[in-house]
């Protein structure tokens, strides 16, 4: 069985190589990548930004039309002529044949991937100076793809071989070539040579986008297996655009109930939103603010119970002068239990605010009084605006149950959309790298069963209608 997804997985690969569509995707993706310093003379700043964002999307949206079209190819086009059919009349299985269709299709994604890679690397090499471009260092670039079809159409015109794959195979040996030389190349600056190396912060954001690329991939094999080129390319396409905006059209909808406390447990950041009650207001509440984040605003600490001792002045740098004290804890995970209390910290007036944030209804209901209710909920999303509650069940109604089971659906491409990260000179730290890398492995594993059971009793002798 290993023997025989090896092989197929190999003529994948080669296979998908041999495109010309293949070759023709990648040339234009590295052609841009190495052109877009050249935009960078029209801007008086941030040209360092226009490159790393127009070829990280570069890198995305070519990975994406690559995937699209070489597992429509390979999976597609074989089952309509009949190939498939003869190597499953072979003892191959079908989860077999399928599974090893889609690694070779992800092994020929990672070529894309490496060179378009290295390309975004040195094109940011190119644009470091905001007044002066690295001449030497593009030269080198384009000088090495060219070289790359001069060796392929030698190779072809003496073997007769496949000059897209030969091609491909000669830029993936002189271009991580050229990538060295750039490297050790000097650039002159005020009459001194220095040496510039590469922006290696980049690394995670660029990992990342091979793993959507690969999901991706895996997608559009999955889909391949019942889909032509036009439907399996709309499907693909339709996904693209709802995982782009997923948080915004699915993750603002899910279903994470608001709480009258806040807590620790749950996703990252914790937002709040508030409304003030009277008694006499028994129907539903649509009038609740804006959600909030709760790290964002004025200093707050907590209190799980009754506070010992007044809250102190902490002056203009409240985050240096604080200690925890008198009941009032500054990190949520440092209480026992659920807070009762919220203090406020308003760092213009020096002056605290306790708002009681749990069982403030009862207490409401007791002496006929209105109060404040506040409600919490921890997600990694903006939610949208609270709806539902009353005077006697002051909570929101919770969100969408099929909107959670899409959510959860749809592969969420923002996660691996770096580019404001490294805008605002945020390290992207490893641990991010590693849960993504197996967030990915769980979403390839999961399409690859898709694409077995969407091939298990597929007709593999028969022309598809696309």
């Amino acid at each position: 069985m290993f023997s025989s997804v090896y092989q197929i997985s190999k003529n994948t690969f080669r296979e998908t190589l041999r495109e010309p569509i293949f070759l023709l995707v990648l040339l234009a993706a590295l052609a841009l990548i190495g052109v877009f310093p050249l935009m960078t003379l029209f801007v008086f700043r941030e040209q360092v930004k226009l490159v790393i964002d127009s070829a990280m999307a570069t890198m995305l949206v070519f990975g994406w039309l690559v995937a699209v079209l070489s597992s429509s190819h390979a999976i597609a086009r074989e089952i309509g002529n009949g190939t498939a059919l003869l190597v499953l009349s072979k003892p191959v299985r079908r989860p077999a044949f399928i599974l090893a269709k889609i690694l070779g299709i992800l092994a020929a994604l990672g070529v894309f991937c490496l060179l378009t890679f290295l390309a975004t690397l040195i094109a940011v090499r190119v644009a470091k100076d905001q007044f002066r471009l690295d001449n030497s260092a593009m030269i080198i670039y384009f000088s090495a793809i060219i070289l790359s079809f001069v060796i392929a159409g030698l190779h072809n015109y003496i073997s007769r071989s496949s000059f897209p794959m030969s091609a491909v195979l000669s830029m993936l040996v002189i271009i991580p070539i050229a990538f060295t030389i750039i490297y050790f190349v000097p650039v002159t600056e005020a009459g001194e040579s220095k040496m510039v190396g590469y922006s290696w912060e980049l690394l995670p954001a660029l990992i990342l986008i091979v793993y959507s690329v690969w999901a991706m991939g895996t997608l559009a094999t999955a889909l391949s297996t019942r889909f032509g080129l036009a439907t399996n390319f709309l499907i693909c396409s339709v996904i693209f655009v709802v995982g782009l905006m997923s948080d915004y059209l699915l993750g603002r909808h899910v279903y994470e109930a608001w709480q009258d406390s806040a807590s620790t447990r749950g996703h990252t950041t914790l937002w709040s939103s508030y409304y003030s009650f009277s008694e006499t207001e028994r129907v539903d509440v649509g009038r609740w603010s804006q959600p909030q984040s709760m790290g964002d605003g004025d200093f707050l600490v907590w209190c799980e119970g009754e506070p010992s001792g007044p809250l102190p002045a902490l002056g203009n740098l409240p985050e240096e002068a604080w200690r925890d004290q008198a009941g009032w804890k500054r990190k949520l995970s440092d209480l026992d239990s659920p807070p009762r209390l919220m203090g406020l910290y308003d760092t213009v007036t020096g002056e605290w605010t306790e708002v009681p944030v749990k069982g403030e209804g009862l207490a409401a209901r007791k002496d006929g009084k209105s109060f404040a209710s506040y409600v919490f909920r921890r997600s990694i999303h903006r939610p949208r605006m609270p709806e539902g509650g009353t005077y006697l069940s002051p909570l929101p109604r919770t969100g969408n149950r099929v909107a959670s089971v899409l959510y959860a659906c749809v592969p969420n491409w923002q996660l691996f959309w770096m580019a404001d990260a490294l805008a605002a000179d945020r390290p992207i730290p490893l641990a991010y790298v590693v849960l993504g890398g197996i967030y990915v492995v769980l979403v390839i594993s999961f399409l690859g069963l898709v694409a077995v059971v969407l091939f298990w009793n597929r007709e593999v002798g028969a022309q598809m209608v696309a």
